[in-house]
C-alpha cells in the first residue's frame, strides 16, 4: 500500500512538471511553438504567464473572454505598453480566433486626447494594437462587429489579418500605415470603411471589397501605391 501511494504521488509530481513545461524554456530562449490558455474568466490573462514568460513568446491562442487587463497585456507582450512606449515582448503571431472580447478591467490604451480608453462588447477597440509593430499574424475573435479607429495603426510588421464574417464596420484610419499586408479580402458583410481606413498600406497588391460595402470614407485607400487589383 504504502509503495502504490509513493508510485501515485511520484506520478503526480511528473505530471505537473510536464504540465509546466508547456510554456517553460531556458532563460532568454524565444517560446516558439504555439501556447493556448483558456480564461475561465475575462482579466486573468496576466496570471497564466509568468514575467519571465511575457516577453519570450512568440506564437499565443487565446479561448475565452478577455477584456482590458487582457489587451494590456497583449499589448505588452506584443512590443508596446498602455502608453505607446516599447516594450521587450516578442509576441508575433496572435489567434483570437476562439476568444470574445468584453467590457471591463483595466484601460488598455491611453491617448493624449481621446485619454483611456477601454474595451466594449464585441469591438476591436480604438487605438487597440496600435504600435504593436512586431506583430505578424493576427486572427480577430469570430463575434467581433467592429474594427475601432486606428486599431491597427502602425502595424508595420502584419503580413496576415483575419477578419470575421461578423464585421460590419471598419473604423477611420483602422489599419493605417499597415505596410506589410499584400492581399486583404474584407468580409462579406462590412456595410462601411471609415476614412483613411487603408491609408498608406503600401504593400497591398490586392483587395477584396464586397458587394455589401455601401459606404467608403474619404481617403480610405490613399498612398496605397501598390495596389493593382480590386475585386467584388
Amino acid at each position: 500500500m504504502r509503495t502504490f501511494t509513493f508510485k501515485s504521488l511520484f506520478l503526480t509530481v511528473i505530471f505537473m512538471l510536464l504540465g509546466n513545461l508547456a510554456i517553460h524554456a531556458a532563460d532568454g530562449e524565444l517560446i516558439t511553438k504555439q501556447i493556448t490558455l483558456t480564461l475561465d474568466e475575462a482579466g486573468t490573462l496576466p496570471d497564466k504567464i509568468s514575467a519571465n514568460e511575457k516577453n519570450l513568446i512568440t506564437n499565443l491562442k487565446i479561448v475565452g473572454k478577455i477584456n482590458g487587463t487582457d489587451l494590456k497585456f497583449i499589448r505588452e507582450m506584443a512590443g508596446c505598453d498602455v502608453n505607446g512606449k516599447e516594450t521587450d515582448g516578442k509576441l508575433s503571431i496572435l489567434d483570437l480566433s476562439d476568444a470574445k472580447i468584453v467590457e471591463g478591467g483595466s484601460a488598455y490604451y491611453s491617448d493624449r486626447d481621446d485619454g483611456f480608453i477601454y474595451t466594449s462588447n464585441d469591438k476591436l477597440g480604438n487605438y487597440v494594437f496600435n504600435g504593436c509593430s512586431g506583430l505578424t499574424s493576427l486572427t480577430l475573435p469570430s463575434s467581433v462587429t467592429k474594427i475601432g479607429c486606428y486599431a491597427l495603426f502602425n502595424c508595420i510588421g502584419l503580413t496576415s489579418l483575419t477578419l470575421p464574417s461578423s464585421v460590419t464596420e471598419i473604423g477611420e484610419h483602422a489599419f493605417l500605415n499597415c505596410r506589410g499586408l499584400t492581399n486583404f479580402t474584407i468580409p462579406s458583410g462590412v456595410t462601411s470603411i471609415g476614412g483613411g481606413a487603408f491609408f498608406c498600406c503600401y504593400g497591398l497588391i490586392s483587395l477584396t471589397i464586397p458587394s455589401s460595402v455601401t459606404a467608403i470614407g474619404s481617403q480610405a485607400f490613399n498612398a496605397c501605391s501598390s495596389l493593382t487589383s480590386i475585386y467584388q
